[in-house]
């Protein structure tokens, strides 16, 4: 007698989904199992519902299944996979062997298959090992899967390649961002870990500080902050087992959905603050990327403008930069903390200032017009003040 499948079909899928699309998920847990696959039906079901910009090149392909939403907090999107695997591969052209130490989602193992990368993934969740040997045979790859922890694996040969995704939830489910507090741990691991490859992609909470991270691991060779519509996703560093012999090349990046990039912004390690100054005609609010990245000194001096402000993060000229990273405004007004007439309404926009956004609309009475704009900020020598501005068209 021929066992049942341990997973459903992609027919099993879309009829599932699109008899359910509008079913909301509770009642789905609910139903009386009609399948022995229900579980894992309302798990594909909450993918695509809530999940389909971050997996989009995934959902496309029959067959591929996902963990359930709770795995996938801290996957990397189907994008940033690609670009990281991209990224590797001109770095790397002639490797061949990497181990995935922190196997996860398997989001990640995806976009490095895809440039041809033979990957070796630990994983000691049962559940995730046996989907991880699923998606390998949808996809057709010798993707080899190690059910046990990175700390527990003996590798049987060197590696050219060693990506790790630390967990950054906690035994008590609370999220951590320090690596000191991931797990597998990579400030204690590193060094076992380079004794079988002679290079890490260490992927880190986006929350980390790129200046602290270069402190604690000090032979990072390469450091990317990236991020996909604005919103910073990773903390990306390549570490050797030597201290790099010139400075540690540090970069910004935005990605589009499909992982091709919007900009790669190398910063100017050279370069120091400029000297402050009043918002002129045009303010430049550079993308969260070239902010979390430490970029506005290099941002600066490349299209020759002057910062407002430490607490701001703008900056700002008489002349038009169309191909800023980041969002222009044309300045309209200079107003003392709330003051100023503001009758089509605007937008608020919080720059260091010390009261929230709601709280300045509530109090100016302000509708939303995302056309017209009010940006509460410090310039100068601690000014203090509203800027009134309209966005410019990108």
């Amino acid at each position: 007698m021929s066992k049942a499948p341990l997973y459903p079909s992609a027919d099993e899928v879309t009829i599932f989904w699109n008899e359910n699309q509008r079913v909301p998920a509770f009642r789905l847990r609910l139903k009386r199992p009609s399948s022995a696959h229900l579980s894992c039906l309302i798990d594909q079901w909450e993918v695509r519902l809530e999940m389909s910009d971050r997996f989009g090149a995934l959902l496309k392909m029959p067959g591929y299944l996902f963990p359930g939403r709770a795995k996938l907090q801290q996957a990397s999107s189907s994008a940033t996979a690609l670009w990281k695997a991209t990224q590797l591969r001109l770095l790397f052209p002639d490797a061949n062997k990497m181990w995935d130490v922190t196997g996860g989602s398997g989001i990640d193992t995806w976009g490095f298959e895809q440039v041809g990368m033979h990957c070796w993934v630990t994983e000691p969740n049962q559940d995730l090992a046996a989907l991880h040997r699923h998606n390998a045979g949808i996809l057709g790859t010798d993707r080899q899967v190690i059910e046990c922890t990175a700390e527990a694996y003996q590798p049987p040969h060197a590696f050219d390649l060693i990506y790790a995704d630390p967990s950054r939830m906690d035994l008590h489910g609370q999220r951590v961002y320090h690596p000191a507090d991931c797990h597998p741990n990579p400030l204690t691991e590193l060094d076992r870990w380079l004794s079988f490859a002679p290079w890490i992609l260490l992927k880190l909470s986006p929350m980390v500080d790129p200046d602290a991270a270069l402190k604690w691991f000090p032979t990072c060779h390469q450091l990317w902050t990236l991020s996909m519509k604005r919103e910073v996703k990773e903390v990306l560093l390549l570490i050797g087992r030597k201290k790099p012999a010139t400075e540690v090349q540090r970069h910004a990046v935005d990605v589009h959905p499909d992982g091709a990039e919007n900009y790669h912004f190398i910063l100017d390690q050279s370069v120091s603050a400029s000297s402050l100054g009043e918002p002129k005609t045009y303010l430049y609010d550079p993308d969260a990327a070239l902010v979390a990245a430490r970029a506005l000194p290099s941002l600066a001096v490349r299209f020759a403008l002057t910062p407002l402000h430490p607490e701001a993060r703008l900056l700002t000229s008489d002349v038009l930069v169309t191909d800023f990273p980041g969002r222009i405004f044309q300045v309209v007004a200079l107003h003392p903390p709330f003051q100023g007439e503001w009758p089509q309404g605007a937008s608020v926009v919080v720059r260091g200032f010390p009261e929230k956004a709601e709280t300045i609309r509530k109090r100016m009475k302000l509708k939303e017009n995302t056309e017209h704009y009010l940006i509460a900020t410090y310039w100068g020598d601690n000014i203090k003040g509203f800027i009134q501005a309209r966005r410019m068209t990108p």
